[in-house]
């Protein structure tokens, strides 16, 4: 069993600057991306011996785990079952874009009403995708390794839930991380125990100032 098992949220984008719904388009970091994923990269590799790092294909994610892999010297994986929730025509729109057309559909997101939005997945279906791949990941990773996954927030959420034994991912018990933040559990008895959430954000607040 792995010694230890990190969750890390990509850095900003522009389009988490402008809140629109990102989902599975493939948006680069911005300049404050860049300079949050550096902080959380350096302040990581100093604070656990990481072994493996496998990250969602998406280019956020993926300039994330290259500068932990950098500041780790760790080669980094990729692997597409970790994406982000896809939310069909949504992505690429504000709130008040979608609203203007679903308003009802958009108000049972924002209720946490299990639902897909017009051509997407639902964030149980998306949890319980990202859920299996970290437990493939792990199952393959050697005994007293620190594995890194680097994915996106609402997967990062609905996954670690499932981790923790929360029956319904898709009421939203944790909040979503925020940019280039991360979760860290440990194996335990009787599962996993969750011992950080949000860890780096010391890291990433000084990349901002």
């Amino acid at each position: 069993m792995v010694a230890a098992l990190i969750l890390l949220r990509h850095g900003r984008t522009e389009f988490n600057a402008e809140g629109r719904f990102q989902g599975q388009i493939d948006v680069p970091l911005d300049s404050l991306g860049t300079a949050q994923v550096r902080a959380v990269g350096a302040h990581l590799a100093a604070a656990q011996p990481i072994t493996r790092i496998v990250s969602s294909d998406l280019t956020r994610a993926r300039q994330t785990a290259d500068a932990l892999g950098a500041a780790a010297g760790v080669e980094v994986e990729l692997d597409e079952r970790l994406r982000e929730i896809t939310v069909g025509e949504w992505e690429g729109l504000t709130r008040a874009e979608v609203k203007e057309t679903w308003p009802a559909e958009l108000q049972d997101w924002l209720d946490g009403v299990d639902m897909r939005p017009p051509g997407g997945e639902s964030r149980r279906e998306s949890a319980a995708r990202v859920h299996a791949a970290v437990e493939d990941l792990v199952t393959r990773t050697p005994d007293e390794g620190v594995l890194a996954v680097v994915a996106h927030g609402a997967v990062i959420r609905g996954a670690a839930e499932l981790l923790l034994g929360f029956e319904d991912s898709a009421k939203g018990t944790l909040g979503v991380l925020t940019n280039a933040t991360y979760a860290l559990l440990t194996p335990g008895r009787h599962g996993w125990i969750l011992r950080q959430w949000g860890g780096g954000a010391e890291a990433v607040a000084a990349a901002q100032g």
